[in-house]
């Protein structure tokens, strides 16, 4: 990409606290006209505002973008989703990076375990890889519900995680059974 009068080494030796010296002596106005073109620089970058910024149905847009993400790498329109972890761990990191928002990153890991379990009750066994990366991603699930910011959420996904329990108290190499350890463990924390 090429960055006409910007010299890219130099950019690349610009240390943070510079920059944000130099911002937080910027005006107001000069701040909006900023963060506009980095709005209209990138989809990403809209992401990271409206899901930060916009309050209401905008809000719930970004989160449901992802979640669309994450379902797509199991259920694509066609059928058979394209099953790539990197896609689905990036959904919930770009996410929660973007957007600070401890709920929707939390409603993300869970729909993304959800739909682990479902792929495997409709079409059966998936790659290591995926169940190593479900694990980890319900592993720290309920390490952030059992936090005090996270506490306040339990009711909105116990019913998800008993349901989680029960749909996949069978599956074969002990992924049920960490299932079954993870909301036994975040039922006694309740």
């Amino acid at each position: 990409m090429k960055n006409e009068g910007i010299d890219m080494a130099k950019e690349d030796s610009v240390k943070w606290a510079e920059v944000e010296k130099t911002l937080q002596d910027t005006d107001k106005k000069d701040l909006i006209v900023l963060i506009r073109e980095l709005y209209r620089h990138s989809a990403e970058n809209r992401q990271i505002i409206i899901s930060r910024h916009a309050k209401g149905k905008k809000s719930d847009w970004v989160l449901e973008s992802f979640q669309r993400v994450i379902r797509n790498e199991f259920f694509s329109d066609k059928g058979y989703g394209g099953l790539q972890s990197d896609v689905v761990r990036k959904a919930v990191l770009d996410y929660s990076e973007g957007s600070g928002d401890l709920a929707g990153t939390m409603e993300l890991m869970l729909f993304f375990v959800e739909n682990v379990v479902e792929f495997i009750n409709e079409y059966g066994d998936i790659d290591e890889e995926f169940y190593d990366v479900a694990y980890e991603m319900l592993r720290k699930f309920c390490e952030l519900i059992k936090t005090p910011d996270g506490q306040s959420f339990y009711p909105h996904f116990k019913t998800r995680l008993l349901k989680l329990r029960s749909e996949s108290d069978d599956f074969g190499y002990g992924f049920g059974d960490d299932i079954a350890i993870f909301v036994e463990d975040v039922e006694d924390f309740f």
